[in-house]
């Protein structure tokens, strides 16, 4: 399948990726090679077949990649990893200080994937946290795992049960030390899944060179991945700024907040079967504002009823663009995809509010998903 490039400006463009070098990617299309700009680009599909999503390990990091990995054995402050769906790749090493949760089955069904993100997003505890297949879980200090036992620190000393006893584990948060990049980087996902944030990212000759932010190199078939999504170039996603304002009106007295990058569940963004990595999670009946100061453009947005409702939710939603409504609609749970809503032109504009308002159905599942929601900045 053609790969579909969707720029800042115009149409998406689709083509035969050939390469990205320097932040320019190179497609070939029916009229010629066409170049642009990768800070210019929203985001790449590729097009290839997507796997399943494999019944093995699952690491997330602490910026909510996530991946797919046969978990080996801990060594030297790493977790030794091999990914499941490219064994190719060989083994990969994840510093602990980068890591949030480690999953050692992950579940075949959605269900029980969603309700794992969910747990780990509550999480307030300062102190790593291990979880037992039985239900119940210990507080202390990660020592280490191998094959067969993990080991712990607690106040009752240091202790070792056998690792097919762990269903999970989570990192003590005070403790987390992600690298922040200050330049232009790349979001991949493979066709397993699993989520990569890049430093840089080469692709020459059908094969990926990919750098991660957590240290590792990669070298992956073209074929693998599924999408490519530059950030911090002239594309802001909505969620990655703070909002001015949160209104929340109940319908009769439960308060709801709000999510970023999740549901309101506080689970992953899923619309229609697809799962969006950006994106903001509301509930009826709520108003979040955004200060844009008229450095913007542009606006759009992708919007629908979680999938969580399992069809329920009747909502009303809205833009509006300093104060004045610039787009409208009823969206019900029926597990459809998400509303493409219109470009909407910012220009001057200092004032961007997502509206959810009650619909037929009162307020009963009315989890709103905001997915891919982005600002395109003044060139």
């Amino acid at each position: 399948m053609a790969a579909e490039l969707y720029p800042i400006e115009g149409n998406f463009v689709q083509g035969k990726l050939l390469q990205i070098n320097q932040n320019q990617i190179t497609l070939q299309t029916t009229s010629g090679k066409q170049s642009f700009p990768a800070d210019e680009t929203i985001r790449v599909n590729l097009g290839n077949h997507s796997l399943p999503r494999p019944n093995e390990g699952l690491i997330v990091l602490a910026n909510d990649d996530r991946i797919h990995a046969k978990l080996l054995r801990s060594e030297d402050e790493t977790i030794l990893i091999r990914l499941v769906s490219y064994p190719e790749v060989g083994e990969l090493k994840v510093p602990l200080e980068t890591i949030q949760a480690v999953y050692f089955q992950w579940p075949s069904m959605q269900q029980g994937r969603s309700q794992f993100i969910k747990k780990i997003a509550r999480i307030e505890k300062k102190s790593d946290l291990f979880y037992l297949k039985n239900g119940d879980f210990l507080e202390g200090e990660f020592l280490g795992f191998n094959a067969s036992t993990f080991r712990f620190e607690s106040r009752a000393g240091e202790t070792a049960i056998p690792r097919r006893g762990i269903r999970f584990f989570c990192f003590n948060p005070e403790l987390i030390n992600f690298p922040q990049p200050d330049q232009l980087h790349y979001q991949i996902e493979l066709s397993d899944g699993t989520r990569l944030t890049a430093s840089s990212l080469t692709i020459v000759k059908k094969m990926a060179k990919i750098k991660t932010l957590f240290g590792a190199e990669i070298q992956i078939e073209l074929n693998q991945l599924n999408s490519i999504v530059p950030l911090d170039g002239k594309v802001i996603y909505l969620s990655q700024l703070k909002p001015t304002a949160y209104e929340f009106t109940p319908f009769f007295s439960q308060q709801w907040g709000w999510n970023r990058n999740r549901n309101v569940l506080s689970g992953p963004l899923i619309v229609g079967g697809k799962e969006f990595a950006f994106g903001i999670g509301m509930h009826s009946a709520a108003e979040l504002s955004y200060d844009l100061d008229g450095k913007y453009v542009r606006f759009q947005t992708e919007v629908g009823i979680d999938d969580a409702t399992n069809g329920a939710g009747n909502v009303e939603v809205a833009i509006l663009v300093d104060r004045r409504i610039v787009f409208q609609k009823t969206i019900r749970g029926s597990k459809q995809q998400a509303v493409v809503v219109p470009r909407i032109d910012l220009t001057g504009a200092k004032e961007l509010v997502l509206k959810v308002d009650f619909g037929k159905n009162a307020d009963i599942q009315d989890h709103v998903n905001w997915c891919r929601p982005v600002l395109i900045l003044k060139k």
